[in-house]
Order: C-alpha cells, then sequence, then structure tokens
C-alpha cells in the first residue's frame, strides 16, 4: 500500500511538471511571435524614402544663399563696396557702413534716390552712422550716366542746404563732390574728399 502512494505521487509531480513545462514554451512562443508581429508593424508604418527624395533633401542642405561667399558663408562684398572700400583707405574717414537696398523710404526720404529706378544698374550707398560726422560715399551703375549725376547733384544740394549742422559737417558737405567714372556716377562727401576722388576713379576704370 505504502508503495502504491509513492508511485501515485511520483506520478502526479510528473503530470505537473510536464504541465509547466508546456505552459513555459507555449508562453516563449507567444511572447516571441508578439515580437515579430510588432517590429512588423512597426517597419510597415514608417514612409518609404525614394530615391528622388533623398536627392532632393541632400540638395536642399547643400545649397546655400546665392549671395553668400561659399568659402566662408558670409554674404559676398559686391565689387562697387570694394571700390568705395579702396577709395577710403588710408584717408580720415570714420567706420562707414552699407545702407541696404531694402530701406527705399529712408533711401528716398534721405539721399532723394529711387533704389527702385530703372536706369540704375546698380546703387551703392555707403554712409557713417554717426550723426556727428556726415560723411558719404555713393555710387549709381547707371544706362544714362548723365541722369544718375543729376540724382547726386540733388543730394548733395540737399546736404549743403539741409543736413549739415555742426561746423564740420558743413565744411564736408561744401567740399563734396560730384562726378562720373565710365558708367558710373559718385557722391563723395568726406574728409580729403579731391584724394578720395582720384583712388575711386582709379578703382573704377
Amino acid at each position: 500500500m505504502k508503495y502504491v502512494k509513492i508511485a501515485a505521487l511520483l506520478a502526479a509531480m510528473t503530470i505537473c511538471s510536464a504541465m509547466f513545462t508546456a505552459c513555459g514554451e507555449n508562453t516563449s512562443g507567444n511572447n516571441e511571435s508578439e515580437t515579430a508581429s510588432s517590429a512588423a508593424t512597426t517597419a510597415s508604418d514608417v514612409p518609404a524614402v525614394s530615391d528622388d527624395e533623398n536627392t532632393a533633401s541632400a540638395e536642399e542642405s547643400s545649397s546655400g544663399n546665392e549671395d553668400d561667399d561659399p568659402d566662408t558663408g558670409e554674404e559676398a562684398v559686391s565689387a562697387l563696396q570694394t571700390a568705395a572700400e579702396t577709395a577710403i583707405d588710408g584717408q580720415e574717414w570714420p567706420s562707414m557702413a552699407v545702407v541696404s537696398n531694402d530701406e527705399k523710404d529712408f533711401i528716398a526720404d534721405f539721399f532723394l534716390l529711387d533704389a527702385d529706378n530703372a536706369n540704375y544698374k546698380e546703387l551703392f550707398i555707403f554712409q557713417c552712422p554717426m550723426s556727428a560726422n556726415m560723411s558719404e560715399l555713393i555710387i549709381i551703375e547707371a544706362e544714362d550716366v548723365s541722369s544718375a549725376k543729376a540724382d547726386l547733384e540733388a543730394r548733395q544740394k540737399k546736404a549743403r542746404e539741409q543736413d549739415a549742422f555742426y561746423p564740420d559737417d558743413v565744411e564736408r558737405a561744401g567740399a563734396s563732390i560730384v562726378g562720373t567714372e565710365g558708367s558710373y556716377a559718385y557722391f563723395i562727401m568726406g574728409n580729403n574728399a579731391s584724394d578720395v576722388e582720384k583712388a575711386l576713379e582709379t578703382s573704377l576704370k
């Protein structure tokens, strides 16, 4: 009788062990199946990117502002600015700033110039931002140079009659120069204007 109980207990333990093992295998199989299904679903949810889209994206990343220097990423300096900077180099001029042609209202009101003038191929304005030191160098490349010169003479007249307040400014405005070189008209108001004019004409040739 004792042996029968022991045999029955062993049989029961064997059956339980088999059941637990089977459950564990099924659980593992289900987990692996769920993981594979989840991965497949995630992959299908990601939109495919065509070669054309990859190429376009690369071109957008590599493209920059056409006005920028490709080597430095800085805004390219125009030939007229280079000529102006060369002309005043070594002269006793204050720090100068470029007036953007986008400031159309300011250019029209203060300089009496039309930034959208069809006669102008290019308009460059160099101005000292300090009101106590009135210095300007304006260069216009134009189809009709005589017309551009007349525009700058109007600016010169306003500078002399309205804009110059301090004694030094009155002197600079009085000695200012309007002239032409080839297809360029220019207005120079600052120290040693005649010397700057000679250097500018050389730079513009």
